[in-house]
């Protein structure tokens, strides 16, 4: 087709969205910093249990309990990889 976008743009276009699109994903989990939230705990991995509150923000927090498939009250205190850590 006639007149299409050159590839220079289109990385600069594809670079500036994913930027857009992981500083609302970091807005969005810093509203809910200091609120406690409900997790459903999934996998723990070097000592680190993941799960996801109803609204979908990873949390992370360190636990030696055997925490996968409970839903426990966290915390969230701050902003972690691609989610937050509780406590």
């Amino acid at each position: 087709m006639p007149d299409q976008v050159s590839e220079r743009v289109k990385k600069e276009r594809t670079r500036k969205m994913l930027a857009l699109a992981e500083e609302s994903a970091h807005s969005f989990r810093q509203r809910f910093l200091g609120r406690t939230m409900t997790v459903l705990w999934e996998q723990k991995s070097g000592g680190v249990w993941s799960g996801y509150t109803g609204n979908y923000i990873r949390v992370y927090n360190k636990s030696n309990e055997d925490l996968a498939n409970q839903l426990i009250q966290v915390k969230p205190e701050s902003i972690y990889k691609d989610g937050v850590k509780g406590r």
